[in-house]
């Protein structure tokens, strides 16, 4: 799982930002969302715009009075949903070098903490500085790239102003002062791929050999009813699924009875089977539509909307 803050002092455009980065990418991803007060507002917008797959922390800041639950949500996460990306979203008033922090306790062979991003509202830098001054300097500081946002329609020398303010905080820091969705394909995935140490990840194709095939497997899985597993079956041999050609696996059910499934090309079999204990499920082809079988199979863990007050 790679972890990505996307960090910025309130109104920069986070929200905003995220679910354009999901549209650039093509990506999908577990958010994990800090809001201050005990309303979710930009979680709800999240949803709104397709995204379901969000983690609440509500009524305190994760760089402080949750920081305990903050650390427990992530390996939660990881060990349970344990999605591609999750982008953490903080509050726009806590420090990002704290946030940082904690993860990085959690951070192990199986979570990486990507390059951190700051949202800067362009038009509001000298006020939030004199105001806030040491929490909002910290996001600066801590960031790997700063992102300048609503600008895009002021003159050169506004911006220009701004790009020196935050050279003036972080001489080092990445700066984009143009806005980001003029920026390019690489841009967007070099952000996916860039760790907080400066090194770059090589993009591997998952569990993908030579000969072009792909594969999904599940652990611990759960389908509501048999009879909605057999119309899956049947979207899958339509090629709802992208191109599966094998798929076999068990499903334990309620009540001591179990289900075992061999599926190939367009043909299947499904029998029950007494002795099934555990359900887990593999499929091979090209093509796999893996968040959506991921969707079906693990909804109950993958998708529930948690809030912690």
């Amino acid at each position: 799982m790679k972890v990505l803050v996307i960090s910025g002092f309130l109104g920069a455009g986070k929200t905003t930002f995220i679910k354009n980065l999901s549209m650039k990418t093509g990506k999908q991803f577990a958010i994990l969302e800090n809001e201050y007060g005990a309303v979710g507002i930009d979680a709800d917008l999240l949803k709104d715009a397709g995204m379901k797959n969000i983690w609440e922390m509500s009524s305190g800041c994760i760089c402080c009075s949750k920081k305990g639950d903050f650390a427990a949500s992530i390996l939660t996460i990881a060990n349970t949903i344990d999605p591609e990306f999750l982008i953490i979203e903080p509050s726009g008033v806590g420090k990002l070098s704290k946030v940082l922090s904690h993860i990085k306790k959690v951070e192990y062979e199986r979570i990486s903490i990507l390059s951190p991003l700051t949202i800067v509202d362009g038009e509001s830098i000298d006020k939030y500085r004199y105001e806030f001054g040491e929490i909002y300097d910290d996001q600066i500081l801590s960031a790997g790239q700063v992102i300048i946002s609503k600008l895009e329609n002021s003159p050169s020398d506004v911006v220009q102003r701004a790009v020196e303010n935050i050279r003036n905080i972080n001489p080092n820091v990445d700066i984009v002062s143009n806005h980001y969705l003029t920026m390019g394909d690489d841009w967007w995935e070099d952000i996916l791929l860039k760790l907080h140490d400066g090194t770059k990840l090589v993009e591997p194709k998952d569990e993908e050999d030579e000969s072009g095939f792909d594969s999904l497997a599940l652990e611990d899985v759960s389908i509501s009813n048999p009879s909605r597993f057999i119309l899956l079956l049947e979207d899958i041999i339509r090629g709802c699924y992208g191109n599966i050609i094998r798929a076999k696996g068990s499903l334990a059910l309620k009540g001591d009875v179990g289900l075992r499934f061999d599926l190939a090309d367009t043909k299947y079999s499904v029998i029950t089977d007494d002795d099934v204990s555990s359900s887990n499920i593999v499929f091979i082809g090209k093509d796999i539509a893996k968040d959506r079988l991921k969707k079906i199979f693990i909804k109950k863990k993958r998708y529930k909307v948690v809030k912690n007050t």
